[in-house]
């Protein structure tokens, strides 16, 4: 380290500026860096979630919009079902029913060949004796062909299919393209599917609408999930009302969705199965749609599924963040089925995009300090070494001018005005050498007075030395009449404090005198005219003579209370400025005190509690007290409480014995902070600098406890506890204090 230091003390005065002025822009650069990259950081926290949020609730409702269709759908045919079924005539059902179906070779009834048409109407495969369906059977065939062949082609698409199942083992169903009766079987049987399952009164007694899990369908090659509305008719279960919906697209956009900041989106169910996740579709492919968290163990997907167990009550989307702190999450209800889109984030990814920002700024403010560092070499170079090189320069040459017995020439111009005073000076020292030359020549030329002006020089340093030191204690004299003025002027200061508090108190008691005043004198011109007038009332006569006493009473009240705000403000004025000594009690001075300093207290509710026995006294200086209890209330009001509202200062006795009494003065404030404790009694020490604080308040507590009370106080104090300062007073103060409060 002292190389480098001896180093750079040897580099030329520019250089050592510009490397100067480096270093201090690398550090503003590194800090400025580190400060962006905290409050990006909190920032990002801030913004990510609530983006993460808006973003699942917009795909969960647009995901789900196809399963509020198909759920309102099913309601819809359900009701027009049951609308529909008793309408026709049995006849027009038995011929109907001839017209449309029949036993086929296997055993299986199917719709005829002649009315197959997968475009525009529904197919039908019926597992029935051969005897062949009741006439319940019948009729709820015909009019679900009917209504199928009217409204399916409306909706396939968006579904992919739409259907009514029969507890018969019986299927109606349209779905474009696809001839269901003909793939059927006589081993086909449709009462096993979650479909009837799930509407089986005993599974299902409050018959509600429901989805099925998803599951694969071989037929269409596509993944599915169903939403079913039981069909009940004449008091008894008959069959389905549903529709399939393909979830082949949803998957897709999970799969292919992009992953910005490394984000994840994923699909859970509330009973935490798995349905779509872009890099485990495999897995879930092959447990057939229904995998398990439980059987996934990945404690990542088992703490977001815990977020959403305890949420799962809420409509609206949320976020939060994993158990260990490691990913963001967000999560929204789809409609429709019990599912949720969710989406999370690693924090990671957000520490990863604020190092690259980071790098980017220390990137582009390098490049920054570098052109900066280059232009400024060049404004040190052109601006103060050039100059000074030459001025160099010119100085050697005007030396060897001087050496060599020649008179010195005025140096030339420079371009900068503390250059120019640089070379005024040169001229000036330039011009003293060449006087001493010639006056060394002269002295050479008369060795004679060489003793004698040695002594004038060495009386002319002696007088030098005696001016120096009557200048240094007239210095000295004039800094403590100014210190001394300093803390008289905030002695003023604080006094001129109370007079405009007690200015401000008397004129709500005095205003109030004077109305009660006006309204007597009233009230008394109102009685002189009814007694002038042909007759009074007494109820009246009574009514004004109370409200004249109302009035007095009220005047008389309020000039009490401004006459004793008075009194103790002339108390306090009294021994504050005549610093009289004589015996007091401590408790009235406290209370005088506060009551003048209440308009400063109450304009934020700040309250002060004197917890002092009645009796104790003092033989002391009571207006040097009562400017150490002001300055002390006004410091916690300023300092400790700021613009808090509420504060509480205490004022109490520790103990006391036959010589000295021991007082606390704290309140519950914001503290002081530990680096201050040892400067807050120095004088001009202020945390209020430029705001209005001098810096002698504490200065002047201390000053005044300490030489005119004869006493001393210490301090106590920690940030957020509070601020406590203990007083040791004589009983008896010393005569003959050293200073005025």
């Amino acid at each position: 380290m002292k190389r480098l230091v001896h180093a750079f003390q040897r580099q030329s005065l520019s250089r050592q500026l510009v490397l100067q002025l480096s270093l201090l822009v690398t550090v503003m650069l590194t800090v400025l860096t580190g400060l962006a990259y905290v409050v990006i950081g909190q920032a990002a926290l801030q913004v990510v979630p609530p983006v993460m949020r808006r973003t699942v609730a917009l795909h969960a409702a647009q995901q789900g919009q196809v399963f509020l269709q198909a759920e309102a759908s099913v309601q819809r045919l359900s009701r027009e079902w049951l609308r529909r079924i008793d309408e026709p005539a049995d006849a027009d059902i038995d011929r109907r029913w001839a017209q449309l179906f029949e036993r086929q070779a296997d055993g299986v009834w199917r719709l005829q060949q002649r009315w197959i048409d997968t475009e525009r109407a529904p197919t039908f495969y019926l597992q029935h004796g051969t005897q062949g369906p009741d006439a319940s059977t019948r009729r709820r065939a015909v009019v679900s062909h009917q209504l199928l062949a009217e409204q399916g082609p409306a909706l396939v698409p968006p579904f992919f299919s739409v259907y009514t199942d029969f507890v018969e083992k019986g299927l109606m169903v349209f779905s474009r393209g696809v001839d269901w009766g003909r793939s059927a079987t006589p081993a086909t049987d449709n009462f096993s599917y979650p479909t009837m399952t799930g509407s089986d009164p005993a599974r299902n007694p409050q018959r509600q609408r429901f989805w099925t899990p998803v599951y694969f369908d071989s037929e269409a090659h596509a993944w599915m999930v169903s939403v079913i509305q039981p069909l009940d008719w004449r008091g008894r279960w008959v069959g389905t009302v549903g529709h399939d919906i393909t979830i082949d697209a949803l998957l897709r956009q999970i799969i292919d969705a992009e992953a910005p900041m490394g984000s994840t989106a994923m699909i859970l169910s509330g009973d935490g199965q798995l349905i779509a996740h872009p890099e485990l579709h495999e897995r879930i492919a092959q447990a057939q749609g229904q995998l398990a968290l439980k059987d996934l163990k990945d404690p990542v997907l088992d703490q977001v599924h815990g977020l959403l167990s305890r949420q799962a009550n809420s409509p609206e989307a949320r976020d939060g963040m994993t158990a260990d702190g490691r990913y963001l999450v967000a999560w929204s209800r789809m409609p429709g089925p019990d599912w949720w889109s969710v989406r999370i984030i690693p924090r990671d990814s957000i520490d990863q995009v604020l190092r690259t920002v980071v790098r980017w700024m220390l990137g582009v403010g390098a490049l920054g300090l570098l052109l900066t560092l280059l232009l400024l070499r060049g404004v040190v170079r052109r601006r103060l070494y050039q100059p000074l090189e030459t001025l160099s320069q010119a100085i050697e040459t005007q030396g060897l001018r001087v050496r060599g017995g020649e008179e010195p020439s005025a140096l030339p111009a420079a371009a900068s005005p503390d250059l120019n005073r640089l070379t005024q000076a040169f001229d000036t020292l330039a011009a003293g050498l060449a006087a001493h030359r010639r006056e060394e020549r002269s002295v050479r030329s008369a060795l004679e007075h060489e003793v004698q002006e040695r002594r004038q020089a060495e009386e002319s340093v002696r007088l030098l030395n005696l001016s120096l030191e009557a200048r240094v204690q007239e210095r000295g004299r004039q800094l403590q009449q100014a210190h001394e003025e300093l803390v008289q002027r905030e002695t003023l200061a604080s006094l001129g404090s109370l007079v405009a508090g007690v200015s401000h108190e008397l004129n709500t008691p005095i205003g109030n005198a004077l109305m009660g005043a006006d309204t007597a004198a009233e009230t008394l011109r109102s009685v002189r005219r009814m007694l002038a007038g042909p007759a009074v009332r007494r109820g009246e006569m009574q009514r004004q003579l109370q409200l004249a006493e109302d009035s007095l009473h009220l005047t008389l009240g309020n000039l009490q209370r401004s006459a004793g705000l008075v009194r103790d403000f002339k108390q306090v004025a009294i021994d504050r400025a005549s610093l009289q000594r004589r015996p007091f009690r401590l408790r009235q001075v406290c209370e005088e005190v506060v009551h003048l300093l209440h308009h400063t207290l109450k304009g934020q509710q700040h309250e002060v509690l004197i917890e002092l026995p009645e009796a104790l006294s003092l033989d002391s200086y009571p207006g040097p007290f009562g400017q150490v209890l002001t300055n002390l209330v006004q410091n916690a009001v300023i300092h400790a409480f700021g613009e808090r509202q509420g504060g509480l200062i205490r004022i109490e006795l520790l103990a006391q014995d036959e010589d000295r009494v021991h007082l606390a003065v704290s309140d519950n404030g914001r503290g002081i902070a530990p680096e201050h404790l040892d400067q807050v009694f120095k004088p001009f020490f202020t945390t209020r600098l430029g705001q209005g604080g001098s810096g002698l308040g504490l200065h002047l507590v201390y000053t005044i406890v300490c030489d005119v009370l004869g006493g001393h106080i210490e301090l106590s104090s920690r940030l957020g506890d509070g601020t406590r300062f203990v007083l040791t007073l004589p009983r008896v103060a010393p005569t003959g204090p050293q200073h005025k409060a």
